[in-house]
């Protein structure tokens, strides 16, 4: 049985999205995984309430970046790097688009 990351996102517009990640067999630690994810939206929302000009597209470039700098910095082999990263983000984001989005009581 595969374990599961439950994490709930609102939008700034009040859109809000309930998403069950699956883990990565070799997880050591859920719950801190859960934090930094929480750390990293949270970090995300500062940084972006402070750079107006910044895109969507913008965001997802510096993240795709800081995920290659990351993934460069393990020292491993490339190859299975670059497998492990493309396999955890099809995941990932396979999760999240099934995620349906609702409406939050918080704006």
């Amino acid at each position: 049985m595969s374990r599961t990351l439950a994490i709930s996102a609102v939008t700034a517009s009040g859109r809000a999205y309930d998403i069950d990640f699956p883990l990565h067999p070799e997880t050591r630690s859920a719950e801190g995984v859960g934090a930094l994810v929480t750390d990293l939206l949270d970090c995300l929302s500062r940084g972006l309430a402070a750079r107006r000009e910044v895109s969507d597209g913008d965001v997802l470039q510096a993240l795709a970046m800081t995920l290659a700098v990351r993934a460069r910095m393990l020292g491993a082999d490339p190859e299975s790097t670059t497998e492990l990263v493309r396999a955890l983000f099809d995941t990932a984001y396979a999760a999240a688009r099934a995620a349906p989005a609702y409406a939050s009581g918080r704006a």
